[in-house]
């Protein structure tokens, strides 16, 4: 749902909670006071015509709760559906130590509902996706990251920082010395072409070349477009779903890189 969506329902909500909230009060004031029949009549029959609409906000907002009625002995529980129906009922119910018993439920209630529309509680937010990261080294040093309030350009370098580490320690590190000589050079790229070369890989992904081409490519962007950029500037303006949707897709390239076949 758009915000604006959300403005629009917040606002229907209040055009029916505030009046009905408002007409209440002069019920209750007519039932404590002057008692005038036809203005008794009148009231009641508004507020019931409105119940209904108003009776589906507050459950949709406050949900089925529970209010109890009456004083030490005599007490009744109602809930929010038929708190409404039963205040609004008439006879006995107008009965000023009777209507005492309801005043205070519903007007709690609506004005609940509607502290609930101003503080922007409802309607409530969508639920952020849940991100479920398979490995272990990278839950521990991204999770943390990913729950703070902003900065996510650390996540993406902290996550790719992971990958790197996992490919060198999967080669073996005899093989990887040989390879690249310079420690300084056991990075990135570097790593990516030489232990994922197509045709002569130290790591295979796959019997298949047409995939060690594919895989080998992926790599290579991951760090010519992530690695490399967010390892040298800082990029404070990385939005949250983009840092969460890296981390998915590293865990799964760690994943697949942990399924490599050693070819020494």
């Amino acid at each position: 749902m758009s915000k604006t969506d959300k403005q629009s329902l917040r606002n229907q909500a209040k055009q029916t909670l505030t009046p009905f909230l408002v007409m209440f009060s002069d019920y209750a004031e007519e039932i404590y006071n002057q008692r005038r029949r036809d203005r008794l009549d009148e009231l009641r029959t508004q507020l019931q015509q409105k119940e209904p609409r108003v009776t589906r906000y507050l459950l949709d907002i406050l949900g089925n709760l529970t209010f109890t009625l009456g004083s030490f002995g005599q007490r009744a529980n109602v809930s929010v559906s038929g708190l409404l129906p039963s205040a609004l009922l008439g006879g006995n119910n107008e009965l000023k130590h009777n209507f005492r018993d309801y005043e205070a439920p519903v007007t709690a209630a609506v004005n609940k509902a509607i502290g609930a529309i101003d503080a922007g509680i409802w309607p409530p937010e969508e639920p952020a996706p849940v991100l479920v990261i398979h490995d272990d080294e990278l839950k521990k040093r991204c999770s943390d990251l990913l729950a703070s309030p902003d900065n996510y350009d650390r996540v993406i370098r902290e996550a790719t920082t992971v990958l790197e580490d996992r490919i060198r320690n999967k080669c073996p590190h005899a093989t990887l010395c040989r390879l690249i000589p310079h420690s300084a050079d056991q990075n990135g790229e570097n790593l990516t072409n030489k232990l994922f070369a197509p045709n002569g890989p130290v790591l295979s992904i796959s019997e298949d070349k047409k995939t060690r081409v594919a895989f080998q490519k992926i790599l290579l962007g991951v760090f010519s477009y992530l690695r490399n950029p967010y390892h040298h500037r800082l990029a404070t303006n990385t939005e949250w779903s983009w840092a969460w949707s890296t981390v998915g897709f590293i865990d799964r390239l760690i994943s697949e890189i942990e399924s490599c076949v050693v070819i020494e």
